[in-house]
């Protein structure tokens, strides 16, 4: 199996134009996701309502009626979303006893409706409680690119089998950077929406101040397409935006940067160097953001389990994550608050600087996908702590709650992710930005080895 199969606009076309069967798309990404399962992405394939849902897609096709825009493309659901008829297990094995999903997630129902079809369940961090991929209890995902290494977390399985070239595109979820970490140490697109952009509902929560949903794809085409059916937009492919090359850019240094290593930093200036102005911004105070958002992650995490009965139920939890709970529930209520002011101050002095840039640019992590199990690991001028340093990019924007795409950049060994950051709300801008960056070939996905 390589990822050189084909797109998701592709794919709806000649399901449209009668050239492909959708079950026979779909048959096909089972039959992927079956020789992927050396990597661990998949805790369940949904074969039988995926293919039930193909054969509806023919059937109304077959009669004449209109199909919507994905109509039969498979995709994949991080297991921490509501599908009807499973259990969601949230990356915690315990939780297949729970009664089954009476309905999708509406991030789910949302694709369903524009016609894409759930193929399997993506496996994930325990209670999305990592940046690394590696969970205790289930076992890490592999990297399709070197299955010896991480995908990242906490959105690892659909990282996997996007990158595997299963799917097009899939769900993820996003906190702290589970969406953009992954993307980059897998060397696919990944898009984190501003904050409160898309519905929550029918997802386990992590810590909703900071929470989203979004799309993870091979294509900054397929991104756009899949974040636009997620918002119940019916539209075409979009071709380059006019005026992207003109804009102004502002490249995150002192905060940010200067914690990645050379190669990261040079991806960086490369695409920097795409557009028409840029400046370098420096943010030496970036840690402050950094421990908001732990403070406020950790306070919401503990008390959201506190709702779901962690005390009764704390037996099934792994020993890291259970310690996680607790020190979340034994925070005080001062510091989430506090964590809160500085929430409110440090996303009013980032759209501050929207005043004289159109868009930010900061590396997604600071060193391409580490080995499974390394504690830490030795950088050119730093040692990184893989558990707690994968997400150091990404929480900064989160605690803001900007609209980010992860862009990866692609050459020689392994890829790297680099943020493209808007202003809230501007997620067409930054999607326009990916499609740039991927016609002038700065950005593209990393080709997974055959398997």
């Amino acid at each position: 199996m390589t990822a050189d199969t084909l797109t998701a606009a592709a794919m709806a076309a000649q399901v449209r134009s009668g050239a492909r069967r959708a079950t026979d798309l779909v048959r096909e990404a089972l039959q992927r996701a079956e020789a992927a399962a050396p990597l661990n992405a998949c805790s369940a394939l949904l074969a039988q309502g995926a293919l039930a849902q193909a054969a509806a897609l023919e059937r109304r096709r077959d009669q004449g009626r209109p199909l919507p825009p994905l109509a039969g493309v498979p995709f994949v659901v991080k297991n921490l979303l509501d599908v009807r008829g499973h259990a969601t297990l949230a990356g915690a094995a315990p939780r297949a006893q729970e009664p089954a999903a009476t309905r999708h997630a509406d991030a789910v129902e949302a694709l369903a409706a524009a016609g894409a079809v759930p193929v399997a369940l993506a496996s994930m961090d325990e209670y999305a409680c990592g940046a690394t991929g590696e969970n205790v209890i289930g076992g890490p995902v592999r990297n399709p690119l070197d299955p010896a290494r991480i995908t990242g977390g906490s959105s690892a399985g659909t990282a996997a089998l996007v990158a595997a070239g299963v799917v097009p595109f899939g769900l993820g979820s996003d906190t702290n950077g589970s969406i953009r970490a992954p993307a980059a140490f897998c060397g696919i697109w990944g898009l984190r929406p501003t904050t409160g952009r898309l519905s929550l509902a029918g997802c386990v929560p992590y810590a909703q101040s900071l929470d989203t949903v979004g799309p993870m794809a091979g294509s900054a085409g397929d991104l756009a397409l899949a974040y636009a059916a997620m918002l119940g937009i019916d539209v075409a492919p979009a071709g380059q935006a006019s005026g992207v090359a003109t804009l102004r850019v502002g490249v995150l240094g002192r905060g940010f940067s200067d914690f990645a290593e050379p190669a990261v930093q040079a991806a960086v200036r490369r695409m920097a160097s795409a557009f028409g102005a840029v400046r370098t911004i420096d943010l030496p105070d970036a840690d402050a953001a950094r421990d908001a958002a732990s403070v406020i992650s950790a306070y919401e995490v503990g008390r959201n389990h506190q709702a779901m009965d962690f005390s009764a139920r704390h037996g099934g939890y792994s020993a890291f994550v259970r310690q996680r709970i607790l020190a979340g529930l034994a925070m005080p209520r001062e510091w989430y608050d506090t964590a809160r002011l500085y929430q409110s101050a440090w996303r009013q002095r980032l759209l501050a600087l929207f005043d004289d840039v159109d868009l930010l640019l900061a590396p997604s992590t600071p060193y391409a996908a580490t080995p499974i199990g390394a504690e830490t690991v030795e950088g050119a001028s730093r040692l990184y702590r893989p558990r707690a340093d994968a997400g150091h990019m990404t929480r900064p924007l989160s605690l803001a709650g900007l609209p980010v795409v992860a862009a990866p950049c692609a050459g020689e060994g392994l890829p790297v992710g680099v943020q493209v950051v808007a202003p809230p709300w501007q997620e067409s801008l930054v999607l326009a930005a990916a499609r740039f960056l991927e016609a002038e070939g700065l950005c593209r996905r990393a080709v997974a080895r055959s398997m």
